[in-house]
């Protein structure tokens, strides 16, 4: 998710007041989902598997 908000941070799309962000529910988490810049995602993925998944619980 911090990926996501910070790449998202990067344009307009969290300022909207839209009901795609949940702005339409009182006290509803406002949250921007969409993965906007997929191949750098996918680089990090790919280092992140690399490094055998460090700081994940894959127990």
């Amino acid at each position: 998710m911090a990926q996501v908000n910070a790449v998202a941070g990067l344009t307009l799309y969290p300022t909207c007041n839209s009901s795609y962000l949940g702005k339409n529910i009182p006290g509803k988490p406002q949250v921007f989902m969409p993965l906007i810049g997929f191949p750098p995602y996918a680089e990090m993925c790919a280092q992140v598997a690399a490094d055998g998944y460090q700081g994940f619980d894959l127990g």
